[in-house]
C-alpha cells in the first residue's frame, strides 16, 4: 500500500460553512471564496 492511498475516504460537510477539518489526518480545506454560497 502507498502513503496516497492509506487514507481512508470520509465525507466531509464543507457547504454549510465553506471549511472543514479531516478528522483523521488533521488537514484543513476551505473552498474559494467565489465557490462558496
Amino acid at each position: 500500500m502507498y502513503l496516497w492511498n492509506s487514507h481512508p475516504k470520509v465525507f466531509l460537510p464543507i457547504q454549510s460553512t465553506g471549511t472543514a477539518k479531516c478528522p483523521y489526518c488533521g488537514t484543513n480545506y476551505s473552498l474559494a471564496s467565489e465557490e462558496h454560497s
